[in-house]
């Protein structure tokens, strides 16, 4: 029959199996049926008939449909998903791949799995007999015990009858006879669940991988008698990326959804309510994850508001699909390389992007402000700025040289670009017909000459020579002082003059008198010349004759 399983689950003392196959019991042409099978978990076959085959698998078809004078199927279940806490299977059925796509979400309890089990089985006798019911000799079939072993009280036509009855006559039926949710026109290839505690009651809600890349959010029935909602497409990637799914995995105890795609995963948060920045905006949402705090003025989930009995959630109706929604960017993409061009060469950078998709504006919503591309660590080659001019001359006469310079910063290399190919300075003569005339110079001090006086400060001069002109600047002879020592004192005493008489008699004596002089000078100045005191020496002659001044002595 050719089956394509889908899942499996272990609940309780069975392990049920979700798959599609070629349903052997249609009469009319190829078609395919979706079915729910169980096996005990401790069935190791019989002993010798069914040997290593199960004795305790039967499986039954999931009815998928649209109600209506002639039913609408969903005969291919494509994926599943199970609430172990109120025993639910949700599952996605689709239309054959050559017939108009179309896709449902149904939902069966496992009660009603095991009601069917518990009925009649299905059998033909031969090929060319109707397919008839059978009825079930173990109504309230319980797989065994290990140690008991399924087999210990089965007869030989107890396995001949589990060869034979398998398939049973009763068609699962869905919790609701229409399809939680339906859309024509496209395929639904995975499906989770996640169940909201709201403000008053439980929501459920499916999340619904698409064909062509997307993920719908849907509000499952809150009765019987309520329909679904779509409340959100989630776009995981630019139009121009899509790409199938791949798979899709919900993490209940961070709040995300898993997306699996060629290459890579995709994270997805599943409370969103930020994005609702306006009060109308997030009670017309619908989102059973989101309410509006009246203290914090912002939408937030049950767990973030301040106080439950000021937090405001109305889940009632449909959300209006039409709403002006403002455009918002998502998150940016990891930095890859890419390439930009400037001027005639091209480098290499590092680029991001985001996408205004979260959400993307919608009914004349405002579109995202800034930019959806961020470029960094651009490679860049250098280039040379312009020459500068040429520097003066060096020389104002004869030959000299002139710079001129140029850098490489036009624009200054970076991240690996290319430096600047030759040189930054050049060098060129100038000057080279203009002669300078003769050079006017000085020749060299001569020495200094003899000091016009030995001590007690004299003047001594050097020279020299103007060659090439009389028009040196400056003097030809320097002075300065010498032998500024002072000379010693120099004295210098006259010899004794005559003696002289002097007018006094004593006793018909008379006296005489001589002098001398003491000249003291410090050479050469003349203004220091002093005159020395005057010295007087006297003598007694007697009239006798006998004071011996007959003659000078």
């Amino acid at each position: 029959s050719e089956p394509n399983f889908v899942s499996s689950y272990d609940i309780g003392n069975f392990t049920y199996f979700f798959f599609r196959e070629n349903a052997v019991e249609h009469d009319c042409g190829k078609t395919v049926f979706s079915r729910a099978a169980r096996v005990c978990k401790n069935d190791i076959g019989g002993k010798f008939v069914l040997e290593d085959t199960w004795t305790t698998f039967m499986k039954a078809r999931l009815n998928c449909s649209r109600p209506g004078e002639i039913p609408f199927y969903y005969n291919e279940l494509q994926s599943t998903f199970f609430l172990p806490e109120l025993d639910l299977i949700y599952g996605i059925f689709t239309t054959n791949v050559n017939s108009i796509a179309a896709s449902a979400v149904c939902v069966f309890n496992l009660s009603a799995i095991t009601q069917a089990f518990n009925g009649p089985f299905k059998y033909q006798e031969n090929s060319r007999s109707a397919w008839l019911p059978y009825p079930n000799p173990n109504p309230n079939f319980q797989c065994g015990t290990m140690d008991q072993g399924l087999y210990a009280n089965l007869t030989e036509r107890n396995l001949q009858d589990a060869q034979k009855f398998f398939l049973m006559h009763e068609v699962v039926q869905p919790v609701i006879p229409i399809p939680y949710f339906m859309e024509d026109n496209s395929r639904f290839s995975h499906v989770v669940v996640d169940v909201v505690q709201g403000k008053d009651m439980l929501f459920h809600i499916i999340y619904l991988a698409t064909d062509y890349g997307t993920i719908k959010k849907v509000l499952a029935p809150m009765n019987q008698t309520s329909s679904s909602c779509l409340l959100e497409e989630i776009e995981l990637l630019p139009k121009s990326q899509r790409e199938p799914i791949r798979s899709l995995q919900i993490l209940h105890s961070q709040s995300v959804l898993f997306v699996g795609l060629q290459e890579h995963v995709i994270k997805v948060p599943l409370k969103r309510c930020p994005f609702y920045k306006t009060y109308s905006a997030c009670i017309g949402s619908q989102d059973p994850y989101c309410g509006w705090d009246m203290v914090m003025k912002k939408c937030t989930t049950l767990e973030e508001s301040l106080s439950m009995s000021q937090w405001e959630q109305s889940i009632t109706v449909c959300p209006m699909r039409n709403l002006t929604v403002d455009g918002h960017f998502g998150t940016w993409s990891q930095w890859k390389p890419c390439t930009h061009t400037d001027g005639t060469s091209v480098g290499s950078c590092l680029c991001r992007t985001r996408v205004c998709d979260s959400p993307a504006p919608q009914c004349g919503g405002w579109l995202c402000e800034g930019p959806t591309m961020e470029i960094a660590n651009c490679s860049r080659n250098g280039g040379w700025t312009p020459w500068t001019s040429w520097s003066p001359c060096s020389t104002t006469c004869g030959i000299g040289f002139q710079v001129r310079q140029r850098s490489c910063s036009n624009p200054t290399p970076r991240h690996g670009g290319r430096v600047c190919v030759g040189q930054n300075r050049e060098e060129r003569y100038c000057n080279e017909h203009l002669l300078c005339p003769p050079h006017v110079f000085w020749t060299g001090w001569g020495p200094w000459e003899r000091c016009t006086a030995q001590c007690g400060g004299g003047i001594q001069a050097r020279r020299r020579t103007c060659e090439n002109g009389p028009d040196c600047p400056g003097c030809s002879v320097e002075y300065q002082p010498c032998n500024t020592n002072a000379c010693p004192e120099l004295k210098k005493t006259t010899p004794w003059t005559p003696w002289t008489p002097v007018n006094i008699s004593d006793n018909g004596g008379h006296y005489e008198q001589r002098f001398r002089y003491t000249c003291k000078a410090r050479l050469p100045d003349p203004n220091l010349l002093e005159v020395g005191r005057q010295r007087i020496e006297m003598r007694y002659c007697s009239s006798d004759g006998t004071s011996g001044c007959s003659t000078d002595g």
